[in-house]
């Protein structure tokens, strides 16, 4: 992990999307009183460049917010797919122990105990950088006497076959740790964000601005659009954050949990 993250990232997400909703309704009453004072209601009819201006603006919009949420998904995706390869990982190497001899293998087996302790924790941990960094730390130390031991046992001759299978399992469960650590690193890049939370203001001014008519169902409808462009723009902000959003990893960190029914029995 990072040693300190971005502003955006570490502000709630709650926060900036009501942030982002009253400023738009604050622009599109704005873009309303412009509108209203330079605008004729006679040339309503006679506005199809704007109209057309307006429409690419949203376009421009609704693409740019596709694009972010499709990030974000993918990166969601990706982060739940090494949840499971690092369990799996794990799992095997943990499966491998049994190859050595009964003091050997409790001894194998108490360290992955530990190191599957150590990896669960990182993850529940939450936003805590200190706290994860720590955690991290820890676990790379209980992979690293993992390693150590079984590139000892590989120079003994009684014990080539178990450590010819093991030493590739805890490669692939070392590297899957990796795998899984910067993954939480690759994230929607805050420029992207502030450009859409700019343009969401703009597209905020313009409908505002040619909306000429202010009765009831004109503002259910420009409202409705700012609370719906919100409510988007938070789903698409809580799936690129495994520690802080609403949306998690339950599933697939399950699978790193129910590692810890293998200890259960000898």
């Amino acid at each position: 992990m990072d040693n300190q993250e971005s502003f955006l990232y570490n502000t709630n997400v709650s926060i900036l999307v009501l942030l982002l909703f009253l400023g738009m309704l604050i622009i599109m009453k704005v873009g309303s009183f412009v509108g209203h004072r330079l605008r004729k209601k006679d040339d309503e009819g006679n506005d199809s460049v704007n109209t057309t201006v307006m429409a690419a603006v949203l376009g421009l919009f609704a693409f740019l917010l596709g694009f972010t949420f499709s990030m974000s998904g993918n990166r969601f995706e990706s982060r739940r797919i090494n949840n499971i390869t690092e369990a799996n990982a794990i799992g095997t190497a943990i499966s491998r122990a049994d190859l050595y001899p009964a003091a050997e293998r409790d001894s194998l087996r108490r360290d992955f105990k530990e190191y599957t302790m150590a990896r669960i924790q990182y993850f529940q941990i939450g936003n805590d950088l200190p706290a994860v960094q720590k955690a991290d730390r820890y676990a790379q130390d209980i992979g690293s006497r993992l390693w150590n031991r079984a590139s000892t046992d590989a120079i003994r001759a009684t014990s080539v076959f178990p450590s010819n299978l093991m030493i590739p399992a805890l490669n692939e469960m070392l590297d899957s740790a990796n795998a899984n650590n910067y993954g939480e690193k690759f994230r929607v890049p805050d420029p992207i964000v502030i450009l859409l939370f700019a343009l969401s203001l703009v597209c905020a001014f313009f409908v505002g601005y040619y909306t000429l008519k202010r009765d009831w169902f004109n503002r259910m409808m420009t409202v409705g659009f700012c609370l719906l462009s919100s409510i988007v723009i938070y789903t698409t902000l809580d799936l690129d954050r495994s520690r802080t959003g609403l949306i998690k990893h339950h599933v697939s960190l399950e699978a790193l949990s129910d590692l810890m029914k293998q200890f259960d029995h000898p």
